[in-house]
């Protein structure tokens, strides 16, 4: 647990952020959210928009308030919660992260909840709650993809809590059920989650390199050339775990070359260069 919670923290800082800042919404404000994010993900410079982010959360919150039924504010404020807790809270302070992760997870938890067959079995043992999360279907796939991200970030923010390692594999089948049914969601997060995944389990219990490569290499296809984040974790992840110097140096200078920054991944790309010079610069270290 120890050894995976580690690691999941890049994910969190970098694909979480990612999907959660870009997937957030909500039509039901006018356009003030939307517009709001839009600006955020053309900013090249995160503290811009560490800076900024706080006052809309606050706003989205009062909202959920207002209208508790709506799911679209639901999800909204659930996904920006956890974006802003994966890329400035992690690794600064545990316990605001915790408690923002958390109040993302049951946002979106309560999402899940209007069903039913996710109701009854939300508490159950986890063959029940597997065989719930198996029963729901495409459009269920935004609760819990929005789900499993804040659980997996509450989660590793509680490092000591033995209830909190017990309840990773609810998180994981929800996420694994948004692969099987949209393959490439959000720009292949799921795919990169996994890629992950595998690639750092221990040896003997669970680490499959093979397939670390190919959910990586699946997560670069959908995200496509332009978002660079996928070509990051598969060099820090998947390169760095196989010991291929070689192919961990090429995509980080790629990275660092490309510059095609097509506006809505302005502010990823920024947070991905950044990740890239700081293990080029630590090459020695891992080889």
């Amino acid at each position: 647990m120890q050894r995976f919670s580690t690691h999941v923290r890049w994910f969190a800082r970098a694909a979480l952020a990612a999907a959660a800042l870009s997937g957030a919404g909500c039509a039901s404000v006018r356009n003030a959210p939307s517009a709001l994010i839009s600006s955020l993900m053309t900013q090249s410079d995160p503290l811009i928009v560490e800076a900024g982010t706080p006052a809309y959360l606050l706003l989205m919150d009062a909202l959920v308030e207002s209208s508790p039924g709506s799911a679209r504010l639901l999800l909204a404020s659930s996904d920006a919660n956890t974006a802003y807790a994966a890329a400035f809270l992690n690794g600064v302070s545990q316990e605001r992260a915790r408690l923002m992760y958390a109040k993302a997870r049951d946002y979106a938890l309560r999402v899940l909840r209007g069903r039913r067959v996710f109701r009854r079995a939300e508490n159950q043992r986890l063959e029940e709650f597997e065989q719930a999360v198996a029963a729901l279907g495409r459009r269920d796939v935004p609760a819990m993809y929005s789900a499993a991200a804040a659980w997996l970030g509450w989660i590793v923010n509680s490092p000591d809590s033995m209830a909190a390692a017990a309840q990773l594999s609810r998180a994981l089948a929800l996420m694994r059920r948004v692969m099987e049914l949209s393959p490439g969601y959000r720009g292949g997060g799921p795919e990169m989650f996994f890629g992950i995944y595998y690639a750092v389990q221990p040896r003997g219990a669970g680490r499959d390199l093979d397939r670390s490569r190919e959910l990586f290499e699946a997560s670069m296809a959908y995200a496509g050339e332009d978002l660079l984040l996928p070509r990051v974790a598969c060099a820090e992840y998947w390169a760095r775990y196989a010991f291929d110097r070689e192919a961990f140096e090429r995509m980080l200078n790629e990275v660092l070359a490309h510059e095609a920054d097509p506006p809505a991944f302005r502010l990823l790309n920024a947070v991905a260069r950044e990740r890239a010079r700081r293990l080029l610069e630590r090459a020695d270290d891992f080889f």
